[in-house]
């Protein structure tokens, strides 16, 4: 990494160019370093289900840009707001849909009722990862189980189907749309009959 004190050249300079150089500019100097290779990253389950929930809002986020009823919705609740006003509206929807869809428990209390699930059903290392992020999100389908677990659609399909015949899912929902919940917080909410 190279660092350059007041270059006329590139005292400016902020981001990237191309997948090469990175300029970063930190107390008044510019760092110039190589384009980092992602590559070789193995993220964690976490981390994947993350990426897909990050994923989904920004599809959300485009959506919701992309029909004008619902932009110029947006635009007046903004207008509105003091808290709104002055941000983005692409980052004003991500956050929404990040809240809305934030963890419902807290990663030590998945833990804890991911621990009970293990004990009493024989679930695979891919199943207690996905079955873990259903418990702090409250939904999964099969492409975030595809991300987290890293599994082929039929794989995938195989598994969340095991989880539904074992009693720990609920389906809601046919084809692409389909989606998954967890059986007893249906029983909780007096859904199930």
């Amino acid at each position: 990494m190279a660092i350059a004190d007041d270059n006329i050249i590139v005292r400016l300079l902020r981001g990237k160019l191309g997948k090469f150089i990175v300029f970063r500019v930190v107390n008044g100097k510019t760092f110039v370093s190589k384009y980092p290779d992602m590559s070789r990253v193995e993220r964690s389950p976490n981390q994947r289900a993350n990426n897909t929930l990050f994923s989904d809002a920004m599809k959300h986020a485009n959506s919701v840009l992309n029909n004008p009823q619902e932009k110029a919705s947006l635009q007046k609740r903004m207008k509105t707001s003091a808290k709104l006003k002055d941000r983005n509206p692409l980052n004003v929807l991500v956050g929404e849909f990040m809240k809305e869809k934030s963890d419902l428990l807290s990663n030590q209390k998945a833990t804890e009722k991911l621990s009970y699930y293990r004990a009493k059903y024989e679930l695979s290392d891919r199943q207690a990862a996905a079955l873990h992020f259903l418990i702090r999100t409250g939904q999964i389908n099969n492409s975030m189980y595809q991300e987290i677990s890293r599994v082929s659609k039929p794989t995938a399909s195989r598994d969340l189907a095991n989880l539904v015949n074992l009693g720990i899912l609920f389906c809601m929902g046919k084809g692409p749309s389909t989606t998954y919940k967890l059986q007893d917080l249906l029983v909780e909410n007096g859904l199930n009959t």
